[in-house]
């Protein structure tokens, strides 16, 4: 993402992967065409200083929760506040795709 290689976060995302945020779903293709992009401009412009990440791994599932903090302007309009993600990836043929992500975020 702070790359802005857009193809390249895609690649780590499986197919069928829903998106959480705001009380929305998303499906791959629509969080590729809809977010994607922000997100990206948003990694690029605003810095985010992450909590540590707890990983926990049970057979072929992989599940990771942490909190970011953000602090910065994007688009020109000031950010302050708390992002907690949760990602839940499983392995496929050797490799870990994500099946899904929720974000939720507070103001501080």
């Amino acid at each position: 993402m702070k790359r802005g290689d857009a193809a390249a976060a895609m690649a780590l995302i499986a197919p069928d992967a829903v998106f959480v945020e705001s009380g929305k779903l998303e499906t791959r293709d629509e969080y590729e065409k809809n977010h994607l992009p922000a997100d990206i401009g948003f990694e690029k412009q605003v810095s985010g200083k992450r909590s540590p990440v707890k990983v926990t791994v049970k057979g072929d599932t992989a599940w990771l929760i942490a909190t970011t903090e953000y602090a910065g302007t994007f688009d020109g309009q000031d950010v302050d506040f708390v992002s907690a993600q949760l990602a839940v990836l499983s392995l496929e043929s050797g490799a870990w795709r994500i099946r899904s992500i929720h974000w939720s975020s507070r103001r501080r």
